[in-house]
C-alpha cells in the first residue's frame, strides 16, 4: 500500500506523513523545495520533487500510489490571486494527474478548510450540507478547490475534510498568541467570539480515517473537537499552559482593522504575507466559527480526543523544547 502526500513539509502534512508511516504505509512526499525537509528529516519517506502549480511535474508523483492526501496549500498570501493559483488551480492540476491513475487510486483525500464553508449563524453550528458562504479569498479558493474535486467524483473516489482552526507542535500561527501571552497579555474582544478548534494529531486521525472508512464519493466532513470555545477561554488556557499570568487585553475590531491595513501595505511592499490583513479581518469580524461534528463521528468513526487545555500544554512544551519560547 502506497500513499502520496502533498504539503508534507508543512504543519499538518508533516504530522500526516508520520502517522501514515507509523501505520506501515509506504509514503511518498511531493516536495517543491528539497531544502525544506526539516520536519521530514529521519523519516523513511520517499521524496519526489514537484509542484502542484507545475502540472507536468505531477505524473510521476501519482504513479503507482493507492491513496492521495492533498494537504498542500497556503493560508496567507501577499496578494489574493495567490490563493486561487495555489489552492484552487494547484488542486485541479493534481486531480487531472490523478485521473490518469484512476484505475489504481482508491481514494483522493482533499484537505480543505472550515473557511470554505464560512462562519456559522448564532447558536447554530454549521453542517456539511449547509450552503457554503466563505468570507475571504482564502475560503473562496478552498471552496473552488472542493468544486474541482466534486467535478471528478464519478471518476475518482473523493473525500473532503474541512479542519477547523488547527493548533499544535510546529504551528507558527498560534505561536504568535503563545508569544504574546508569554509577555503577559492575552488578546480578547469586547464582544464574545466562539469557535471550534482541533489539535493537530486529531486532525490527522480524521484525515486518515477519511481515506480508509467507507465514504460516499464527494462527501465533506468537518474535523473539530466538540467543545465550543471563546477567546477568553483560549487565552486563559494558554496562560495556564505557560505558567504565567496574562492581563486580558480587549482589542476593538476597528483598531484591528487599521492594523491589518497597515500590515497589508507592508506585505505588498515586502512581498511577504502578513499574519493579519483585511482578508483575515473578514474572518475575525464573524462571531461564530462553530461546526457540527456528528457526521465525522458517524461516518469516519472520528472523535477528537485532545481538549484545548491539554493540547495547549503539549504545544507549549514543544515550543519550549525547541527553543521557540
Amino acid at each position: 500500500m502506497k500513499a502520496l502526500v502533498t504539503g508534507g513539509t508543512g504543519f499538518i502534512g508533516s504530522h500526516l506523513v508520520e502517522a501514515l508511516l507509523k501505520k506501515g504505509i509506504e509514503t511518498r512526499c511531493l516536495v517543491r523545495d528539497p531544502a525544506q525537509l526539516k520536519w521530514l528529516a529521519g523519516l523513511d519517506a520517499e521524496i519526489i520533487r514537484g509542484d502542484t502549480e507545475a502540472a507536468d511535474s505531477l505524473s510521476a508523483a501519482v504513479a503507482g500510489v493507492d491513496y492521495v492526501f492533498h494537504a498542500a496549500g497556503i493560508t496567507k498570501a501577499a496578494r489574493p490571486q495567490y490563493y486561487y493559483r495555489i489552492n484552487a488551480q494547484g488542486t485541479e492540476n493534481l486531480l487531472m494527474a490523478a485521473l490518469r491513475e484512476a484505475g489504481r487510486i482508491k481514494k483522493f483525500v482533499l484537505v480543505s478548510s472550515q473557511a470554505a464553508a464560512g462562519p456559522s449563524r448564532e447558536g447554530i453550528p454549521r453542517r456539511e450540507d449547509d450552503e457554503p458562504m466563505p468570507v475571504s479569498d482564502y475560503g473562496r479558493s478552498k471552496l473552488l478547490a472542493e468544486r474541482h474535486a466534486l467535478a471528478v467524483k464519478d471518476e475518482l473516489n473523493i473525500a473532503i475534510v474541512r479542519p477547523t482552526s488547527v493548533y499544535g507542535p510546529r504551528d507558527r500561527d498560534i505561536f504568535t498568541f503563545f508569544k504574546m501571552v508569554q509577555k503577559g497579555f492575552r488578546t480578547a474582544f469586547f464582544e464574545k467570539r466562539f469557535l471550534s478548534v482541533c489539535f493537530v494529531s486529531d486532525i490527522v486521525e480524521g484525515t486518515v480515517n477519511a481515506a480508509f472508512e467507507d465514504t460516499r464519493s464527494g462527501d465533506a466532513f468537518f474535523l473539530a473537537h466538540p467543545d465550543v470555545l471563546d477567546w477568553d477561554f483560549i487565552g486563559e488556557a494558554i496562560a495556564n499552559a505557560l505558567g504565567v499570568k496574562a492581563k486580558r487585553l480587549a482589542v476593538p475590531v476597528p483598531l484591528m482593522g487599521a492594523v491589518a491595513l497597515c500590515a497589508e501595505v507592508f506585505s505588498a511592499i515586502s512581498g511577504k504575507p502578513a499574519l493579519l490583513n483585511r482578508q483575515k479581518m473578514a474572518e475575525i469580524r464573524q462571531r461564530f466559527w462553530v461546526v457540527d461534528t456528528k457526521k465525522a463521528e458517524e461516518v469516519l468513526k472520528f472523535k477528537a480526543r485532545v481538549d484545548f487545555p491539554t493540547g495547549a500544554k503539549i504545544t507549549a512544551e514543544w515550543y519550549r523544547l525547541h527553543g521557540w519560547l
